[in-house]
């Protein structure tokens, strides 16, 4: 006998090719129904049933296949192959998600939803110390004021009623301080 018909019939013999060859067929089509949901779930936002449902559909198969003549081997391959189905499923789908028109679907639609242009909240407000205003709202101590037609929010020091004039004294990032103009 040679040295390859010797590695054959050693190989025929052991765990690795007894785990497919004598599989039935309840064991594969769990173990392939498991990873084909755990694939769906790639697809779909969260954890949800397919992800669970796959994984509980893949430990099925695993047991049922040491119910049926495994050894702790197959099981240690089995769960080896299930780990690199998963990796190679992500790995997969992930360049199939980044370098293909699926990106650009809404499911994977990665914008931002805040504007990235120049916002309400990055205005710069410094342009209003010293300019007097008309109050819209009672300022207790917020409100909103207008000057020279930009209603803006401020806050003073205290209370003032609404229609009162008011003069811009500081400006700090988004908090523009107001006083009120006494009139005589």
């Amino acid at each position: 006998m040679n040295f390859f018909a010797l590695m054959m019939e050693g190989f025929a013999d052991s765990s690795f090719a007894r785990l497919f060859t004598q599989m039935n067929g309840w064991t594969i089509a769990l173990f392939a129904l498991g990873i084909i949901l755990c694939a769906i779930e790639m697809f779909v936002p969260g954890f949800g049933a397919c992800g669970i449902s796959g994984v509980i559909l893949i430990v099925a198969g695993i047991v049922l296949r040491m119910i049926y003549g495994g050894d702790l081997l197959m099981l240690l391959y089995m769960v080896l192959i299930a780990l690199v189905l998963f990796i190679l499923m992500f790995w997969v789908f992930s360049r199939l998600i980044t370098k293909t028109r699926l990106a650009k679907t809404a499911l994977f639609h990665t914008d931002s939803a805040v504007p990235t242009g120049k916002t309400e909240g990055t205005k710069d407000f410094s342009y209003l110390v010293g300019k007097c205003g008309v109050t819209e709202t009672i300022l207790h101590p917020v409100g909103r004021a207008t000057f020279d037609g930009e209603t803006v929010d401020v806050v003073c020091d205290g209370y003032i009623e609404k229609g009162s004039n008011v003069c811009v004294v500081k400006v700090e990032g988004q908090r523009i301080s107001v006083t009120n103009i006494k009139e005589e």
